[in-house]
C-alpha cells in the first residue's frame, strides 16, 4: 500500500512539473505602453504654425516669442500622410492636454475612430512597393502599428494571429494589403524579419505614422474597409475584435 502511495505521489509531481514547465514554454504576447525618445529637429527652413491662429509664422517670429516669453510655449511636431514631420505647431502650455505624469497628449481628438474615414497616408515598403491609401480604395487595408521587430512585443506568438487572419481571408477570396510600421530601419527590417509570414509587409523608418494616427500602445491595429472607413481598431491583446471579423 505504501509502496503504491509513494507512486502516486511520483506520478502527481511529474504531472505538476510537466504543466508547469509547458505554461512557462507557452508563447506569451506583451504590449509597450511606454514613451519612444525621437529627436525631431526643426531649423530656420522648417514650416511653424501658430496654434492659436491656424497661420504660418517666420522661423524669426518663433524665436522672438520664445525669447519674449520663456517657458510659456511648446513646439509639437505635425506628422503628414508620408508619416514625417513636414510642419511645427507652436502651442501655449496652457492648451496642451497632459497626462498625470506630465507626458502630452497630443491633439487627443484627433486619433481615429470607428466609422471615420482614415487620414490619408503613403507607405513605402521594405519590397519597394508604394502604398498609397487614396489608390488602395476597393481593398482591405491593415495597419499594424509596432515599435522595433524584436521580442518581446515582435515574436512568432505576436504574428501568428495576424497571418492567420490574413490567410483565412484569401482563402475566401478577400484580399488584405498589411502593413507593419517600425522605427527600424530597411537594413535592420531585413535583418529582424524571420523566413516565416509575418502577416504584414514591414516599412522601415516609419515609426512617424504611429505618431500621426496618435498610436499611444503598441503593438495596435487599424483595419480598414474597402471605402478607407475604418471598420475596426484593436491593440494585440484584443486582435480579436478584428479577427472575428468576416470580410467579404
Amino acid at each position: 500500500m505504501l509502496r503504491q502511495s509513494n507512486i502516486y505521489f511520483c506520478v502527481t509531481i511529474f504531472i505538476l512539473l510537466t504543466n508547469s514547465l509547458c505554461l512557462a514554454q507557452e508563447p506569451k504576447v506583451t504590449r509597450y505602453n511606454g514613451k519612444v525618445s525621437q529627436q525631431f529637429v526643426m531649423n530656420r527652413e522648417s514650416v511653424i504654425i501658430d496654434h492659436a491662429t491656424g497661420k504660418k509664422i517666420s522661423y524669426a517670429e518663433y524665436d522672438e516669442r520664445l525669447k519674449r516669453n520663456p517657458g510659456l510655449y511648446r513646439t509639437l511636431p505635425v506628422f503628414d500622410k508620408y508619416g514625417k514631420a513636414s510642419s511645427f505647431e507652436l502651442v501655449k502650455k496652457n492648451q496642451i492636454y497632459t497626462h498625470e505624469d506630465g507626458s502630452v497628449i497630443n491633439n487627443p481628438d484627433l486619433m481615429p475612430e470607428v466609422g471615420e474615414p482614415i487620414s490619408p497616408f503613403v507607405m513605402e515598403g521594405l519590397d519597394g512597393k508604394e502604398y498609397n491609401s487614396e489608390k488602395l480604395r476597393g481593398k482591405y487595408i491593415l495597419l499594424g502599428f509596432w515599435v522595433k521587430y524584436e521580442k518581446p512585443l515582435y515574436s512568432l506568438a505576436s504574428t501568428k494571429v495576424i497571418s492567420d487572419f490574413i490567410n483565412e481571408h484569401k482563402k475566401r477570396g478577400v484580399d488584405i494589403v498589411s502593413l507593419g510600421t517600425t522605427l527600424n530601419t530597411r537594413e535592420e527590417c531585413i535583418e529582424a524579419i524571420p523566413k516565416r509570414n509575418c502577416g504584414f509587409i514591414p516599412v522601415p523608418e516609419s515609426y512617424g505614422f504611429n505618431h500621426r494616427y496618435k498610436i499611444s500602445e503598441t503593438p495596435y491595429f487599424i483595419l480598414v474597409d474597402k471605402k478607407g472607413i475604418i471598420k475596426a481598431m484593436a491593440p494585440h491583446t484584443e486582435f480579436s475584435k478584428i479577427s472575428d471579423l468576416v470580410l467579404r
